[in-house]
């Protein structure tokens, strides 16, 4: 079965709610109009999003596959397609493991204390969501955070 990429509408948003919270992910800021979907016939099965920050600052988030689905290049496709027009720094919060992976996009890791406010407000939840995690016997996701410099090196000018 082949699968589409494209941007979601607001349709999709109770999808994209669903989705998210599978995976008990960030479940703040989850606007429609900040996603790509991949989709069936039978719907969505994989979404990954764009947070604008209000200061201007750029995180990819939410990128969430069913299991079903995972080994077959979704959450690659979803975040090219996020990412094609992105010139500016793109910042992430993703687990140790997914470190390697995402610098075939360009993302480093970074000092959390550099990233945006907003960005370093998000990765301290998450650290706060992981203490929570070990409390319930959970594994922990150990955090880290990443940025994609801008197209060519250079910040634009705002």
């Amino acid at each position: 079965m082949t699968y589409l990429i494209r941007r979601a509408n607001a349709d999709d948003q109770p999808s994209i709610l669903a989705l998210v919270r599978s995976e008990r992910l960030n479940p703040c800021d989850l606007r429609f109009s900040n996603f790509m979907l991949a989709t069936t016939e039978a719907g969505a099965i994989g979404a990954a999003q764009i947070r604008r920050h209000r200061d201007g600052s750029r995180e990819l988030g939410s990128v969430v596959v069913l299991p079903a689905w995972r080994g077959r290049r979704v959450a690659i496709r979803l975040i090219d397609a996020l990412l094609a027009d992105e010139i500016g720094s793109v910042f992430a919060i993703t687990g140790i493991p997914r470190v390697g992976p995402s610098a075939r996009w360009g993302f480093q890791p970074i000092d959390p204390a550099t990233a945006p406010a907003p960005v370093r407000f998000n990765y301290r939840m998450g650290r706060m969501a992981g203490v929570i995690s070990v409390i319930k016997g959970r594994p922990v996701n150990r955090l880290v955070v990443l940025e994609r410099p801008p197209a060519g090196g250079v910040h634009p000018i705002l």
